[in-house]
Order: structure tokens, then sequence, then C-alpha cells
């Protein structure tokens, strides 16, 4: 009896026992599920301390839980206490107000319970939905390019972007963002995206830009979106686009034209003063206010307190927060009256519409219109329609080829543009339309020059010196890299029609080369086929002295300073040079064009790299000085202070008095502009010769075809 006795006790101390231990383990359990959440979703690291799982489980799991705002611990239930190591739990969240259960595995690892299993949880700020399959499956396109499938059981809509919970594979919450719909992109800054009706609108730090390419949405870039795009999706939360959906495909019939003040001095207009020739209406889309105006009516635009404010023909003043648009109600353009363009100067006149844009206290004046018409004026203001008919065909593609790869590049989308009307891009309506550039034109419509399927870079420049450059032996790389990267049909070739070239990529074969005049080039009859130019000492001095600091501040990494360890990038300071002691070619490119200068003074010794910062820095003009600085060319003609170094391909002939001191310098060089694709003085040669402007085109762009736009957009 007394056994049985002690056997009950031990038996209800053994039940006591274990529902005190079961209960301070559901405590435990209780408290360390409560103080992850709070740790987790705070963003604390404390939170990793409860977790048993592996490294990348876990951190999929914080990242979930770390998303400000959106869970919030409603309570632990149904714990269930296995063993002394092992136990199970319900684990009640909100996501976003909607209600998420999930169980939980635990584990005790020295002496503290510690989550050892949860079903897979993820929380996705921006998803988009792909496509959904009728089982239910979601397909989700995410900012980082990576794709997501959930099963959902209600259906959701194509192109919704949405916050997006899912645990153990289902959908558990569905946020839509709010859709904005842009019918025309206008400008891209890294902070804002202009659409046409909407205004400038506000991007988040990290803005994700997608399109659907193949029937799923592909990751771009933010330069894949193009001025003028048409049917854009945008996606807004808290006031910020969080992701932009470009439209599937962009065809490029149309340029927006940036135009700079007269002598092409600034983007930034003071006035604009506009005279229409036709009827016109003139908008300001945001605010949804217009004024119908007729032929030969007039407008004042200033930038005043941020607004683009206008005068009316009537008198009447009217201000525009954004964008105003100058719009064609038929055949009529407009002429800017504020602009004067071409020698002799001319008022000019502009086809298309006009749109006025407040920027830094000034106005940005855009011109947009066809890429055809476009070119109607480029043809005649890049080269004299006096070439002929052929030379103009030439001129025709290549520009257009330029002008297309411009539009995908938009390298001006922060100003609205594709281009701008210099020859920073090409030179636009500097010489009035005329009917055999406009001809040029319309035979060769649609029509640009390819290379494996794609755009060429259809580089041009005035004459050749007989010779053309390898492109990247001119330009750098976008990293800054000179040589730059090399281009398989922009390649230095000889350009005689008889007669070997000298190797020019040395200095002997370059000076007999470069100093003779009597070469039988497609270039010879250019007027820039030789020139020459004799500068003192003292002139040169005063150029370099002038230009070396100014060139040094615009482009730090070509204009290079020599140190005791080699030559460096640093400030030039003012009167850099002293007295001139040497001009040293250091490097050639295989077109005998200099890539590498040095200039040796008593106050510094100094390398110019690029053909460009070479040109622009020996300038043969006068500064200062009693004569000026004659440039004496191929046809006997002669130009006093030339702006620019003519061309890099040339040679120094250095002058000294008997005791050594330099005394003058001749340059002498052949050709006009960087020598790299096709030369317009060339394309006329090789016409007079008999070449049609197929042949002409595959000779400057060689392994390049010749194909229409509507094959390859």
């Amino acid at each position: 009896m007394r056994k049985a006795l002690i056997i009950i006790v031990l038996l209800l101390l053994t039940g006591l026992c274990a529902y005190l231990y079961v209960s301070q383990a559901k405590a435990q359990i209780a408290s360390t599920m409560e103080m992850f959440i709070a740790q987790a979703t705070a963003g604390n690291e404390e939170a990793a301390r409860y977790l048993q799982l592996p490294a990348q489980d876990r951190e999929s799991l914080l990242a979930a839980l770390r998303i400000p705002g959106l869970w919030k611990m409603e309570g632990v239930t149904a714990i269930r206490v296995a063993s002394l190591r092992s136990a199970t739990a319900q684990l009640a969240l909100t996501a976003g107000g909607t209600p998420v259960t999930m169980p939980v595995k635990l584990v005790r690892r020295e002496g503290r319970w510690q989550i050892a299993g949860l079903p897979e949880l993820v929380a996705l700020p921006v998803a988009i939905v792909e496509k959904q399959e009728p089982a239910g499956t979601v397909f989700f396109s995410l900012a980082d390019g990576r794709r997501f499938t959930l099963q959902a059981d209600a259906p959701l809509e194509q192109f919704a972007a949405g916050f997006v919970v899912g645990v153990g594979g289902r959908l558990v919450h569905f946020a839509p963002l709010e859709k904005v719909a842009v019918r025309k992109m206008l400008a891209l800054s890294g902070e804002h995206l202009e659409g046409e009706e909407t205004g400038q609108l506000r991007l988040a730090e990290n803005t994700v830009f997608l399109q659907q390419k193949n029937n799923t949405l592909q990751l771009v870039s933010q330069e894949a979106a193009i001025p003028g795009m048409k049917g854009l999706t945008l996606y807004r939360q808290d006031g910020l686009i969080r992701a932009v959906l470009l439209p599937e495909s962009y065809r490029p019939d149309t340029i927006r034209v940036l135009l700079k003040t007269t002598g092409f001095e600034s983007f930034l207009h003071a006035e604009v003063r506009l005279t229409i020739t036709g009827p016109f209406l003139l908008e300001d889309k945001v605010a949804g206010k217009s004024f119908s105006l007729s032929g030969g009516e007039r407008l004042v635009l200033r930038a005043e307190d941020g607004r683009v404010a206008v005068t009316l023909p009537s008198g009447e003043k009217y201000a525009a927060a954004g964008r105003m648009f100058l719009l064609p109600q038929g055949g009529g353009r407009v002429r800017v009256e504020s602009l004067r363009r071409g020698s002799p100067p001319f008022t000019p006149e502009y086809r298309g519409h006009m749109e006025i844009a407040f920027h830094q206290d000034g106005l940005l004046l855009v011109n947009e219109l066809p890429l055809e018409e476009y070119l109607y004026s480029v043809v005649p203001s890049e080269m004299p329609v006096s070439f002929g008919a052929v030379p103009l065909a030439v001129q025709a593609v290549t520009a257009r080829s330029y002008a297309v790869a411009a539009i995908l590049r938009s390298s001006l989308r922060r100003f609205s543009a594709h281009v701008d009307d210099s020859v920073s891009s090409q030179v636009y309506n500097n010489v009035p339309e005329n009917s055999p550039a406009t001809s040029a034109v319309e035979q060769t419509v649609g029509l640009v020059v390819t290379f494996r399927g794609g755009l060429a870079d259809t580089r041009f420049f005035s004459t050749s010196a007989g010779v053309t450059a390898n492109a990247s032996e001119v330009w750098s790389d976008q990293g800054g890299n000179f040589p730059g990267t090399p281009v398989n049909y922009l390649v230095s070739q000889s350009q005689l029609m008889r007669g070997s070239l000298p190797d020019v990529s040395t200095e002997d074969g370059a000076r007999a080369f470069f100093t003779r005049s009597d070469w039988v080039s497609y270039d010879s009859a250019s007027p820039w086929f030789r020139w020459q130019v004799t500068m003192s000492r003292k002139q040169l001095e005063a150029v370099l002295n002038r230009y070396l600091p100014e060139r040094a501040k615009a482009q730090p990494n070509l204009v290079l300073t020599k140190k005791e360890d080699g030559f460096v990038a640093k400030q030039v300071p003012e009167n850099p040079l002293g007295e001139l002691l040497n001009l040293r070619v250091i490097r050639r490119g295989a077109g005998g064009n200099l890539m590498e200068l040095e200039i040796t003074g008593t106050k510094g010794t100094y390398r110019l790299v690029t053909e460009y910062v070479i040109r622009f820095t020996l300038r043969p003009v006068n500064i200062g000085g009693a004569s000026d600085v004659i440039l004496r060319r191929h046809d006997g003609s002669s130009l006093a202070n030339y702006s620019i170094l003519p061309s890099a391909f040339a040679v120094f002939d250095l002058q000294h008095d008997q005791a050594g001191r330099l005394q003058s310098i001749t340059i002498y060089g052949g050709g006009n502009g960087h020598g790299a694709g096709m030369s317009q003085y060339g394309a006329r040669g090789m016409a007079d010769a008999g070449f049609d402007f197929h042949e002409i085109l595959l000779h400057y762009y060689p392994g390049c075809s010749v194909e229409n736009l509507a094959e390859i957009f």
C-alpha cells in the first residue's frame, strides 16, 4: 500500500513538473516570438540571435520583416511543446492590414528557444504582374531583374504593380501602386520624369525601369527611356514614382532639337520672340489652357518667377508653371525672331512644333519635327549644295544615321531633347532649306548605315589629308580611356587615287606626306587638303599660356604636367610655360594624326592628349601681338587668326637662332576636322570619279550595309 502511494506521489510530481515546464516553455516561446518580431521589424541586428536557420534563409526572412510599417504582431497561438528541445506554434501577424498566420518550428539550444523553421516569407515593395496562368500562378517581375512566382486565389491585372507579400508560396497581400499613364514622355533626369500632360513627376531614389520584350518584362536602364516616347505607365507610391513601364517598341521617326542662342553660345534664352506663319495653338497642357493664334501674330516669352511668362498678341499675359507648346494647326512655321543664324545672318524658320520650358532662370527652346524634315535643313547646313546630288545623298544618309543614333542615345534627355542645333550634334537650320538638299533627303528616305544589324556610328568631317584616322586614336572611350575602343568600320584608310601612302605613323613618313601638296587624292580639290602656318615663339607662347590652363580645367585628364615620377593630371597655373623650348610628338595614330604632344617651357613640361585637346590648345591666333597669324591653304587662299588648328594631321618645323633659342614654329598639315569616318570633300571627289552614293558610303564605312529604318525598327 505504501509503495503504491509513493508511485502515485511520484507520478503527480512528475506531472506537475511537466506541467510547470510546459507552461514555462510556452511563456518563453511566446516571449521569444514577440521579441524576435519586435527586433526584426525594427531592423535590429539582435533579431538574428533568435534564429536557428541557414544563412540565406535567415537573411531573406529578416529582409522581409524589416520593411517599415508593413508588419504588426497579433500574437502567438497553438503552442505545442513536443519535447525538452522542440516545439511548434502559430505566429499571427498582419501585413499591411491583411491577416497572416504562419506555422513555426522551434528548438531549444543552450538554455533558450530559437526559431528553426518558418514558411518562406517574401515581401516585395515593388513587383509587377507579368502574367497569371489559369491555375492561379502569378509571375512577378522584380526591381532587381529577377522573377518570382506565387499562387493567388484571385485574378490580378496584368502589369499591375504593387507591394507583394507571400507566405509558403501563396500570395497573402497585394497592395497596388497608383498607376499614372504618361501619353508622351518629354524629359528625364535623376530626380524627375516629365510627361506631356502630367508635368514633372518625382522619381524615387531607386526607380526601376522595365520594358516588355518577347512576352516578358525585362529590367532596363534609365537610358532606355527616350524623350518623345509614348505610352508609358508609371507606378506611384507616397508621391514618388517607384517603377516605370516602357512601351514594347519605339520608332525614331521624330526628333527633338534643343535650339541654342545666337552664336550657339548657350542653351538658355533670356527672351524668346516668335512669329507664326499660319494658324497655331498655344497650349499649357498641364493646366489645360490654350489660345488660338492666327498667321502673322507674334509672341514674346520670358522667364519670370520660375514660370514661362508669355505676352499674347492681344497684350494679355499668361504664366505657365510648366511647358508651353506652340502647335501648328496647318502648314505654318515658327519664325524665331530672337535668333540669328548663318552667314550672312538670317532669321530662321522651323517646321513642326515648338516647346518653351523654364530652366535655371532662363528658357529652353525645343523644336520637335519629323526626322526627314529635320534633314531638309541639316544636309545644306553640313554640306555645300554645290557639291552635287551624289555627295548630298551621301550626306543625307550619314546625317540620318547619326540622328537616329543620337535619338536612341538621347544624351540631352534632361533638357527634353535628342540633339542640339550646333556642331556638338549636327548643324541644323544654319542654312535655309533648298531644293537640291531636300531632293537628296527624299531620294534616300529612310536609309541608314548599319553594322552587323545595328546602327553604325557615321562620323564625318570636312576634308581628309589623303588618309583617315582610326576612331579609337581620335576619341577616348566612355570610361575616359585613351586610345578608345576600336570601331571595326571607322579605320584608317588611304584616300589616294594613285601612289603609295608612306607609313605616316612615323615622323619621317608623316613629314614626307604632310609637307607635299602634289598627292592625288579624292580630297585634292579641297582648299584644306594642305595648309601651313608660321608663328613666332612669342605668338605661340601667348597662345599656350592662354589655352593650356583653360583646356586643363575643361579636360584635366588630357592635359598632363611633368613631375619627378612622370606625367600627372593637376591644375595648370596661369602663365604656365615661361619661354617655349620645344614641341615634341610623342605618339601618332595609324593615319598620322597627332595623339600626344609634349610642350616644354622654362616653367614646366606638359603633354596634350587627343587631337581635340591638341587642336584647341595650339590655336593659330594672335593674342595681343602686333601682327595677325596667317594660315595659308592649298588653293592659295589665306585666313587670319583661324580659331582652331584645322586638323591633327600635322608636322612641326622649329626654327632656332645661332644661340639655339627657338625663334618660330611652322606647322605643315592637311585636312580639316577630326579625320575619322567620311570626308565630305572626299565624297565629292569620289562622286566626280564616278562612284555612286552606296559605293561611297561603303568605302568610308567598310564592312557596313545600307538599310531602311523600317527593316530595323
